[in-house]
């Protein structure tokens, strides 16, 4: 190949690559100037001494070269002073001397957008030093004649003419003590105010070249956007063979809006198989509702509805699989699910989800953490377990028949900022002709002293000495609702109450909905139905409090409520007890 022909292809090959490097490293410019200047300067020097101020100002000139390398800074040398002064006695005495000083400087006004202004506001800062020049009477010191200098300022210089500026500027100087002579042990200020004059020259324009921000690349919601346009073009194509009538059936507003639909759902999971962040990051239930939220790290929380609570066993956020899914990509590529059908491993269930229609909000009040759920439900199999054994060693020992159950049940109830109240309730039941052996008899109260009471306290001292001694926190709070009943047979002749629990003093009572305030003493005995019935729930407490004794340190808030059956039998005297823990953390 000729040279000449070699140029050119090369030439023609550059030409056609030229707008593509242009465009890779298209750049833009900025420019600013930098010069220097000679200043001569003019005004007072003001010590800060005691005296008057009109005795002590004296004049002051200065002489700085320096440049400003930018806009924002620049910096300088330079020299100041002739005369100060300071009052001795009565007599005002002064003294020559010079101060050299190198300064930076900032210009305020290049940081609100006044870079090319002619006028500079300008700060300074810098550091120096004080030359005694002539004492004159100052009086004879052992200390140097050079002392360090350190300086702050401020002031305005405006551009008359491109060569020429005026500034008028104020300083503070700090020096050592023995700079005027007098020596307090507290370092010397003194100040000057002066009028300045500038000679700029050297004025050079500084190029910076800043490459331009490449563009962005397509966000995934608008590569899903075009990938939908361009579906929606093909599909609006009248088919061949297609009649006019078919056609116009076919691409309806509302047949339009439907196909739409259906590609961003087609495109938004296909997009979502590699983009979206379908992690699981909790999920919670809300007992009322039967509905169970999965909250995804990167996605809205969906809520799948009729999800039994007794099917939340084994379940966790690891092992939960989602199938069939339909995903919607919204503007800033935040992704949604659609539809999802979800599988329980461990018990086999399957849920479906479906994003309401009307696309309204659920509240997220009254769900609580599965885990914290599936940590009662684990409670409530231990508690059945403590009862079981508990009526077991009972009816082998002879003290309760079969025809006795005891009721044990553990919840929560959610509460505010995270936290819940845990319920947890004894009672029991004796089927009707067995209350007489198993409970209690005809006026009496202790608790103790019923089998059925006995077996359900000494559920209780297991189960709150063992599962729950977690929630006995000192000084966290626990409310304790006693509750005893007695049926309709009334106490025709005074009971004697053996003052076992102490002197019960206006203790405040729910009878049957009402709140009373009840006394019963040893002297006055037990009168009728309701007071029997508060002193069987009495007994009851007695014997929570004595086998506790972890809830003493609580702050324990305890509540009394009475039952008077309107009916006549044994199967309605009876004691039962409930716990709330308050504020328990999930």
């Amino acid at each position: 190949m000729k040279m000449k022909s070699f140029k050119s292809l090369m030439l023609a090959a550059s030409l056609m690559i030229a707008p593509t490097m242009a465009n890779a490293q298209t750049q833009t410019s900025e420019s600013y100037t930098s010069y220097y200047f000679v200043q001569g300067q003019g005004g007072l020097h003001i010590p800060f001494t005691p005296g008057s101020r009109g005795d002590l100002m004296k004049p002051s000139f200065g002489l700085n070269v320096g440049t400003w390398f930018a806009p924002a800074i620049g910096a300088r040398f330079g020299a100041e002073g002739l005369k100060s002064a300071i009052k001795y006695g009565d007599n005002y005495e002064s003294f020559n001397y010079l101060n050299f000083n190198l300064d930076a400087m900032i210009n305020l006004f290049s940081f609100v957008g006044m870079s090319d202004s002619k006028a500079k506001l300008y700060v300074l800062g810098g550091i120096g030093l004080n030359c005694i020049t002539k004492k004159g009477v100052r009086p004879t010191s052992t200390k140097p004649d050079i002392a360090r200098n350190l300086r702050v300022g401020v002031g305005f210089d405006y551009q008359i003419a491109k060569p020429l500026s005026l500034s008028l500027e104020y300083r503070m100087n700090n020096t050592a003590d023995y700079f005027n002579g007098r020596q307090n042990n507290s370092t010397d200020w003194f100040s000057s105010l002066m009028l300045g004059v500038a000679y700029n020259f050297g004025h050079k324009v500084h190029v910076v070249e800043k490459p331009v921000a490449a563009a962005k690349a397509l966000s995934l919601y608008d590569q899903m956007q075009a990938g939908v346009n361009e579906r929606m073009k093909l599909w609006m194509k009248r088919v061949k063979g297609e009649s006019k009538a078919d056609y116009l059936a076919r691409t309806a507003p509302e047949a339009i809006e439907t196909q739409r639909l259906a590609f961003t759902k087609e495109l938004s999971t296909d997009l979502a198989k590699t983009h979206a962040n379908t992690e699981i990051a909790d999920m919670s239930y809300n007992q009322k509702a039967n509905m169970l939220g999965v909250a995804f790290t990167a996605m809205p929380t969906i809520f799948l509805t009729d999800v039994p609570e007794s099917e939340l066993n084994g379940l966790n956020k690891n092992n939960l699989q989602l199938t069939n899914t339909v995903y919607n990509l919204n503007p800033g590529d935040k992704f949604e699910v659609l539809y999802t059908e979800m599988l329980n491993p461990a018990t086999g269930k399957k849920y479906t989800y479906r994003k309401p229609a009307d696309g309204k909000q659920v509240s997220t009040d009254g769900f609580m953490p599965v885990i914290a759920l599936q940590q009662v439900m684990e409670n409530r199999v231990r508690l059945q377990q403590i009862t079981d054994k508990a009526l077991l060693e009972a009816k082998s020992k002879g003290i309760l028949t079969d025809n006795t159950t005891i009721n044990v049940n553990a919840r929560l109830v959610p509460a505010k900022d995270g936290k819940a109240d845990y319920l947890i309730d004894y009672d029991y039941n004796v089927k009707d002709g067995f209350s007489v052996k198993d409970d209690f008899a005809p006026g009496k109260y202790d608790a103790d002293r019923s089998a059925a009471s006995t077996a359900m306290l000494k559920i209780i001292t297991e189960s709150m000495n063992g599962d729950f001694a977690k929630y006995m926190v000192p000084g966290k709070e626990v409310t304790i609702n006693y509750q005893g009943s007695a049926d309709s047979k009334p106490v025709r002749k005074k009971i004697a109450y053996n003052g076992r629990y102490g002197d019960i003093k206006d203790q405040a009572v729910d009878v049957n909905g009402k709140t009373e305030n009840m006394t019963i003493t040893k002297a006055t005995g037990i009168k009728s139905n309701e007071e029997l019935s508060l002193v069987r729930a009495t007994s009851v407490r007695s014997s929570v409090l004595k086998n506790v004794p972890a809830l003493k340190d609580m702050k324990l808030k305890e509540k009394y409520a009475v039952k008077v059956s309107d009916k006549e039998g044994s199967e309605f005297r009876r004691v039962a007890v409930n716990f709330i823990f308050h504020d328990v953390a999930y």
